[in-house]
């Protein structure tokens, strides 16, 4: 925390399910001037994802490519806005410190896209907003 009292550092991501990755990269490229930074396969959570950055933040285009939690979304929910995503500092001492005032559904991290530790808050403690913790792989 600093000494605000702050424990989030900023949005990393808005993470979007979309059925066609290279269909909405080409309207986030072509209609809104955003272009990709990485296109990777996570085969543990069966997507395709793709970073296209905008300002110090992302937006994450995720399709699904076999049954998981992103296939569910688009299942139930149809395309759209998923989860949003804060960078933290330490996600060992945020998971800690958020989980002594709200659930979580990941009680340690687990690993994300482009070597980043990742947690989830359980959404019913949250107002049922998807909110991902993210801590980057230092550089």
């Amino acid at each position: 925390m600093d000494e605000k009292g702050a424990i989030l550092e900023k949005i990393d991501h808005i993470g979007i399910v979309v059925k066609d990755l290279d269909k909405a990269i080409r309207v986030f490229s072509e209609a809104l001037g955003l272009t990709v930074r990485t296109i990777q396969v996570l085969e543990e959570y069966q997507a395709k994802i793709a970073f296209l950055p905008i300002g110090e933040s992302f937006i994450e285009l995720c399709q699904p490519i076999g049954p998981g939690e992103d296939q569910d979304f688009l299942t139930e929910h149809g395309e759209g806005l998923q989860h949003i995503c804060f960078e933290v500092k330490n996600i060992d001492k945020t998971l800690e410190e958020i989980g002594r005032k709200v659930e979580l559904r990941d009680k340690k991290p687990r690993l994300g896209a482009e070597g980043s530790r990742i947690a989830f808050l359980d959404p019913q403690s949250v107002f049922n907003i998807e909110i991902e913790l993210a801590e980057r792989k230092k550089s």
